[in-house]
């Protein structure tokens, strides 16, 4: 089923537009640069602080427990090497497949971010924002043929479940700014 969906992926989406949309939709997920930034822009404010160093802990956590611990233990294949996919449109990414460390890594952060206490308009938008980017990153990472329908869930569920903890392990160790 994880080829079928990356070859209707192929079939039914490629085209050289959305080839350079997912070349750069995938690089947004290179080293967590955006969600670095997100931490900082939340770290330089004193009542969101906290939230910003959960951001932190959340990339920190999810990408040493991806990279050093889960793609070791399970040594899955990447697609494009076990269906010698030649029309790769990034270089080919080191390491093993399962799972995918640009979803754990930026469905951690964007579930941090969604633990943001504020309200209103402007959070509810940058909330889904984060959780778009997450989405696209994700994606991404199907489109280019580099990992399977089922590294990207696997990556997003751990994500989100190592990004909630990240916050609440924040709130723990780091005092919080009255309002």
């Amino acid at each position: 089923m994880d080829s079928a969906i990356l070859d209707a992926i192929q079939e039914h989406l490629g085209s050289p537009f959305m080839d350079s949309f997912m070349v750069f939709a995938t690089h947004l997920g290179d080293l967590a640069v955006i969600w670095f930034a997100a931490a900082v822009v939340l770290i330089a404010q004193p009542k969101r602080r906290v939230y910003g160093i959960g951001v932190l802990l959340a990339i920190v956590a999810s990408a040493v427990l991806g990279a050093l611990v889960l793609k070791p233990l399970f040594g899955r294949v990447r697609p494009f090497v076990a269906y010698e996919f030649l029309g790769l449109l990034i270089p080919p990414p080191l390491g093993s497949s399962f799972p995918s460390n640009h979803s754990m890594v930026s469905f951690a952060a964007a579930a941090a971010l969604c633990c943001l206490p504020d309200k209103g308009r402007l959070a509810t938008v940058l909330k889904a924002a984060a959780v778009a980017a997450a989405c696209l990153i994700a994606f991404s990472r199907l489109y280019l043929y580099v990992h399977y329908p089922s590294d990207i869930l696997v990556g997003a569920v751990i994500g989100i479940v190592v990004g909630v903890s990240a916050v609440v392990i924040a709130k723990k160790l780091v005092p919080q700014q009255p309002d």
